[in-house]
């Protein structure tokens, strides 16, 4: 089971050693990183960034897991003479680590302004642009950023005072798409880098793939475990001076808000959060499921065959749901001989389990059911 989100009662020693246990089953539960895969670390410099690195450094080599490292940073030009600092810091950590690197910069106050946006939305939309290339350049199939448990809570929170519907309860998702899909185009404001000077935009390997996804394997881990890990490492990190202005209301919410409604309100009001942010996300899920298999249902006639999404989360589909798609099936196929009992809706409903290996069970009628990749089809034989 994914350890999700828990208020540590341990001590600092534990906490230290959970970090990467929680991380490493994290990626396993929710299947974030495949073996084999090339990630690519959005590397900012701050303590959190900086603890996912080290973390799935340790666990790129443990052999269930096994994947390739490397790390992506893009200087916004917002902080002067620190965020250069911060720069140089990421260049020189992956250099010690022998971690591959790829660095940019860029003048986020002056595209705001064309864009007639604020700093933070045109920093995400440059950033997110930026480690689509990169992933690209490096042939990345994943991103992995260091969102944390504290920043999905203060995101619920914030959306919460600003009057947000139910999508907007689950916060940060624990994967997301990393390609804008009705973002400008902001590739042309990137100047690639080369140990911090201008390089020209760097050689992409033909029909090399970008990225497709985002992932946050610490989404579970508080803000505490991570420093305490980093301290346990005896790792430095950069800080961002922005982060203590209280002017900004994310800001606010974390240093002003949260406590007074810790001391005030409920001293559990963090785990409440967080379980909201998990319900939302679990329901969305589920919507997200049932369309795909309305989906398939209304393909049916035109393909000549059924899939079903494998849900994502929560439990397989019931056998009385299957047995209204069989009981489509069979008037749909004209298939008299599709005649299945409780044995056959159970081996159906198995194809849906977690381990995602592939089967075929023959039905009666001369139909098949078999399970590829996340998907379950259903088909008849030929």
């Amino acid at each position: 089971m994914d350890p999700g989100f828990e208020p540590s009662k341990r001590g600092a020693k534990n906490r230290v050693m959970r970090l990467p246990i929680k991380v490493a089953s994290t990626i396993r539960a929710r299947k974030l990183i495949e073996p084999d895969s090339r990630v690519m670390v959005g590397l900012s410099g701050g303590p959190d960034s900086v603890a996912l690195l080290r973390c799935l450094l340790e666990l790129s080599e443990k052999r269930d897991l096994k994947f390739e490292l490397c790390a992506a940073h893009l200087n916004h030009r917002l902080r002067g003479k620190t965020a250069e600092r911060d720069q140089a810091f990421c260049r020189k950590l992956c250099k010690a680590r022998k971690i591959d690197f790829l660095e940019a910069r860029c003048d986020t106050k002056k595209l705001a302004l064309q864009l007639k946006r604020s700093h933070e939305e045109t920093a995400r939309i440059l950033r997110r642009t930026f480690l689509a290339h990169a992933s690209r350049i490096k042939a990345c199939n994943v991103v992995a950023l260091a969102h944390h448990a504290d920043d999905r809570i203060e995101t619920v929170l914030y959306r919460l005072c600003r009057g947000t519907g139910l999508a907007g309860l689950e916060g940060i998702g624990w994967t997301g798409p990393l390609p804008m899909a009705d973002g400008p185009d902001v590739s042309e404001w990137i100047e690639w880098l080369q140990h911090g000077k201008p390089c020209g935009t760097p050689f992409a390997p033909p029909r090399s793939p970008m990225a497709e996804r985002i992932v946050r394997p610490m989404l579970g881990m508080t803000r505490e475990e991570i420093i305490t890990y980093l301290k346990s490492k005896k790792q430095r990190f950069c800080t961002d001076e922005t982060n203590f202005d209280t002017r900004i209301p994310r800001n606010a919410l974390r240093q002003l808000v949260l406590p007074v409604l810790e001391k005030k309100v409920h001293p559990g009001v963090r785990s409440a959060l967080w379980r909201l942010a998990e319900e939302a996300e679990f329901h969305a899920e589920r919507r997200a499921w049932r369309r795909g298999w309305l989906d398939g249902i209304a393909a049916v006639g035109s393909r000549g065959f059924l899939t079903l999404p494998v849900p994502k989360v929560g439990s397989p589909p019931s056998t009385e749901e299957l047995a209204d798609v069989v009981s489509l099936l069979k008037t749909l196929w004209r298939a008299e001989g599709l005649a299945v009992g409780a044995k056959h809706l159970a081996a159906i409903r198995d194809l849906f389990g977690p381990s995602g290996k592939m089967r075929v069970i023959h039905l009666p009628g001369q139909v098949v059911a078999e399970r590829k990749g996340r998907e379950v089809i259903l088909h008849r034989a030929k």
